[in-house]
């Protein structure tokens, strides 16, 4: 296994625990870029259910894979988060930005950090 060459931070927990706060102070402080993992906070308009950060926090830092899907966008998946966040990632790297994944989407999470539990076909 290669050895990791970049920072990332992983901000994991419940709905409501406060880790996008977190997150954003994370961000601020070490100039790093927010990435959710959350499977509901892909979505326009469920920003109440999902206890979405609001406009004025995604202003305090950058975020991504937040509102980006019509809620009626069907057969979205762990694979389609992967290979969305990935690029993202490895952007974030090539411009010497740490990325800070939050969210609670365990096997969202996971799919990153350990991509051979993912075997795509």
């Amino acid at each position: 296994m290669a050895a990791i060459r970049n920072p990332l931070v992983v901000v994991l927990g419940a709905t409501g625990a406060g880790k996008s706060k977190l997150a954003i102070e994370i961000a601020k402080s070490f100039a790093g870029e927010i990435i959710s993992a959350d499977s509901m906070q892909i979505y326009k308009g469920l920003d109440i259910i999902s206890n979405k950060v609001t406009e004025e926090e995604q202003a305090e830092a950058p975020h991504h894979l937040i509102s980006y899907l019509n809620p009626d966008h069907k057969h979205y998946n762990v694979v389609d988060f992967r290979d969305a966040a990935l690029p993202i990632i490895d952007d974030l790297f090539s411009r010497s930005i740490m990325p800070i994944i939050v969210g609670g989407t365990n096997y969202y999470i996971e799919s990153i950090l350990w991509d051979f539990l993912i075997n795509k076909m």
